[in-house]
C-alpha cells in the first residue's frame, strides 16, 4: 500500500491543508480560515481561525514523519531484502 504523502494546498493562500481543516467548493479547496472569510468577511474569531490553521500544519508536518513508523525521506525502500 502506498504512502499518504499530504492533502492539497489552499487555492487562496496556498498553505497546505491539514484534516478536518479545509472545505472542498466547486472543486477547489480552501482552507477554513479562507473560506471563512470569504463567506463571512467580519467574523469576529477570524484571525484566531487563521492561526490555528497555520499551527495545526506545522505540527502535522511534524507528526508525519516518524522514525518509528518509515525512514526519513531519502528515498524509497528496496523491494527485496528489506527487513
Amino acid at each position: 500500500m502506498g504512502r499518504f504523502h499530504g492533502f492539497r494546498a489552499c487555492v487562496t493562500c496556498n498553505i497546505p491543508c491539514t484534516p478536518l481543516n479545509f472545505v472542498d467548493l466547486e472543486r477547489k479547496r480552501y482552507c477554513l480560515a479562507c473560506f471563512t472569510e470569504m463567506s463571512n468577511p467580519e467574523h469576529p474569531e477570524l484571525e484566531e481561525i487563521r492561526k490555528k490553521c497555520e499551527d495545526a500544519v506545522s505540527e502535522w508536518k511534524c507528526i508525519k514523519w516518524d522514525r518509528s513508523e518509515y525512514k526519513l525521506p531519502s528515498g524509497p525502500l528496496p523491494a527485496r531484502g528489506h527487513k
